[in-house]
């Protein structure tokens, strides 16, 4: 545990009185945070949950209910394409390939000619990522899943491609599509291997933009991404892999991250440190094979429950765990709007089908993922605490003013929307903690509104109040989220900007050896006024040193943190995250390099990434 965690929890036994930490966040309403370029929040990347307007569980009430109620974009389409295929004949002169002259007259029944209904309107699957089932869709000789198999990729590749040409319009067709839904995991089932789908990737893509040159295309949507897994096999054999055979093809990366157990192995977190190495190995691999770190999409996050996809009775204490992932994820995922094209937390509608999973369905018990849960009658459905999560985010809006914490459990985001200020924090810690507020001492407020959503307890809790004036300080409870919003009697017009860049290593995943040095060289770094932070992802075993004992950049010493985001990763052989320290402005070069040492052996530093905020009076 953190040396101030342990701390705390000493001073709790022994009954002396404990005063929550303060923690200084500085908000700055007058100053545009430009984020790689992108310096308004779209809600279309983030507010999104895991449903389709194709699910027909969901009736058109529901549908509204979503769009207008909760404010929540449709975020991912799992079944159509495996459904389609299903009244898709083989070729007539080519068995072993699909009909694919089929597929307009199909989507035509099926949608266009059904076009009263919201569901079957195409239009309202521009937004949605597409993927499909490996067990049905890959292409192998013994695949019977449909008259055509498929039995090669090419069979998958040639359907795909026509189903988004001719199923519909330029102007509603859908914008992404992943290959498969973690394919990796399934491999041996099917059976297959790594490198055959990672194969399918490529060729599915190649065929895809030849005739849909709008769509991109990527993957590989990968179930486990516990990277340092088997001295980094996991990293090599599988998602550095599907990179070196399949990336030179795909638009995106995608995968799925989630607390609790994923796939296999004990209860961990995964929110905080261990998503942001997660995603610089990513970026700076991305940036050294291709010279781009191409985006990503997280295209399921949250947090996987005792039980999983199993129906079980319903616990407000569980939902509100859930809700603590998704929401302290996200917070995280909001510092990266230029590297994520979109984030979708796994968050189901009614969602039928997860009632006939097993066989031992008790009447009453139901998915832990619904916002809707049925009832024992069969046919009733009542609400679960999960809408909170929408309900938090409801109206918020606007764009990106810059804001920090010295505390990295506790995140916090300010935006400009018109004549309102949100300022959202979330503190993603065990312990509470008192924000103490700066900045906001000039904005002259007609009303402030607090909103809070508690997750950290047996019952999650939403709440909504007005205040009179804006606050100097707010505690923050363990695991909370609050916002402030601040009606004002006129707009923040922006006055200077910060904008951010990242700039990667050009080397990555190095071996610790203790008393030797350790280097990454960084070129084209931005120079002039603003601040600059290292993120440096070390991993080691639990109850090595985990971070280095100096590191230096052009020669000038930094200061080691104490703390980062997130927990410490208990329930891990090793510790794996991305710690940040800061660096003094005028020690940057345009060509910088890192130097760090180690006392001992072991692990590896798997990635450095430079963020330099450069400032600028003229915005």
């Amino acid at each position: 545990m953190k040396t101030s965690k342990i701390i705390t929890l000493i001073l709790t036994a022994l009954a002396q009185p404990v005063f929550a930490e303060v923690v200084k966040v500085h908000l700055e309403p007058t100053t545009v945070r430009n984020i790689g370029g992108v310096s308004k929040f779209d809600r279309s990347q983030y507010i999104t949950l895991h449903e389709s307007f194709g699910s027909s569980d969901l009736t058109e009430e529901d549908l509204l209910y979503i769009e207008h109620e909760l404010e929540a974009e449709f975020g991912r389409d799992g079944g159509l394409i495996s459904w389609l295929a299903r009244d898709i004949p083989a070729d007539k002169n080519n068995p072993s390939m699909p009909d694919v002259g089929k597929i307009k007259d199909l989507f035509e029944n099926k949608f266009v000619n059904n076009n009263n209904s919201i569901r079957f309107n195409a239009e309202n699957m521009r937004n949605v990522i597409l993927c499909t089932h490996p067990e049905k869709m890959h292409g192998h000789k013994n695949n019977k899943s449909y008259e055509w198999g498929p039995y090669s990729a090419e069979a998958t590749a040639e359907y795909t491609a026509n189903l988004l040409k001719y199923g519909f319009t330029d102007a509603n067709r859908p914008r992404a599509i992943e290959v498969y839904n973690e394919p990796f995991v399934k491999a041996k089932k099917i059976p297959t291997t790594i490198e055959a789908m990672s194969e399918q990737h490529k060729i599915v893509a190649k065929r895809v933009k030849e005739l849909n040159p709008d769509v991109m295309v990527g993957g590989y949507s990968a179930a486990w991404v516990e990277f340092e897994s088997g001295n980094w096999n996991n990293w090599k054999n599988w998602q550095k892999k599907f990179m070196d055979i399949a990336g030179e093809d795909m638009d995106f990366w995608s995968y799925h991250i989630y607390d609790g157990v994923n796939v296999m192995g004990t209860p961990r977190a995964r929110t905080g440190s261990n998503s942001e190495a997660i995603m610089d190995i990513i970026d700076t691999y991305s940036h050294i094979k291709f010279g781009v770190a191409k985006p990503i999409m997280i295209t399921e996050y949250g947090k996987i429950p005792q039980g999983n996809m199993s129906t079980m009775p319903y616990s407000e204490e569980r939902s509100a765990g859930m809700l603590y992932s998704a929401l302290g994820q996200l917070m995280t995922f909001m510092d990266h709007p230029d590297r994520l094209i979109r984030t979708v937390p796994f968050i189901l509608g009614k969602a039928s089908w997860t009632y006939g999973m097993t066989n031992t369905h008790v009447p009453g018990n139901a998915n832990p993922y619904l916002l809707w849960r049925r009832l024992a009658d069969g046919k009733t459905y009542v609400k679960t605490d999960l809408m909170k999560f929408y309900y938090f985010w409801k109206g918020v809006e606007g764009e990106w003013r810059y804001s920090s914490s010295n505390n990295p459990d506790v995140r916090v985001h300010m935006l400009a929307d018109n004549n309102k200020l949100n300022v959202i924090m979330m503190n993603l810690d065990n312990q509470a903690k008192t924000a103490r507020l700066t900045g906001l001492n000039n904005v002259k407020a007609q009303s402030v509104t607090v909103r809070s959503l508690t997750t950290n307890v047996t019952k999650p809790e939403l709440n909504q109040s007005l205040i009179k004036n804006i606050p100097d300080e707010l505690e923050l409870k363990a695991g909370e989220i609050v916002m402030l919003q601040v009606q004002l009697n006129e707009p923040q017009k922006p006055q200077q900007s910060v904008k951010e860049h990242r700039i990667y290593a050009d080397n990555y995943l190095q071996d610790i050896k203790g008393g030797q040095q350790i280097n990454f060289t960084f070129n084209q770094v931005p120079t002039g006024k603003g601040s600059a932070i290292l993120r440096l992802s070390p991993a080691r075993k639990l109850g090595s040193q985990p971070l280095p004992s100096t590191v230096h950049i052009n020669g000038t010493p930094l200061t080691l943190p104490t703390n980062w985001a997130g927990d410490d990763q208990k329930g891990r052989n090793m510790f794996y995250g991305m710690v940040e320290l800061e660096i003094p402005m005028q020690a940057l070069k345009p060509q910088s390099t890192v130097s760090l040492m180690y006392p001992d052996d072991g692990g590896k530093v798997a990635s450095a990434v430079l963020q330099v905020n450069v400032r600028n009076n003229k915005n």
